[in-house]
């Protein structure tokens, strides 16, 4: 099963208040309802639907130096201790 990312969104009350009414007339959760809406809208499978493997999955991450502070702190890691 693929991961799932919590996220908030915002919609107007009568957005809100007819995905609910979907909802129940379909007897699907609102997650799910967007779900479907979203994957509709951009044309993507689900993921449980796509066999075939994304060949960039397997070159993420293949560069971690374990360096937690790297963003905030590159110019000391770049050119040394500052002086």
């Amino acid at each position: 099963m693929s991961l799932t990312i919590a996220t908030n969104i915002r919609l107007p009350e009568d957005l809100l208040k007819a995905l609910k009414y979907k909802a129940i007339e379909e007897k699907k959760s609102m997650n799910q309802v967007i779900r479907e809406a979203i994957e509709t809208s951009l044309a993507v499978e689900p993921k449980s639907k796509v066999s075939k493997k994304d060949s960039f999955e397997d070159i993420i991450g293949i560069a971690r130096s374990g360096i937690k502070d790297a963003s905030s702190k590159h110019d000391r890691y770049l050119y040394g201790k500052k002086r």
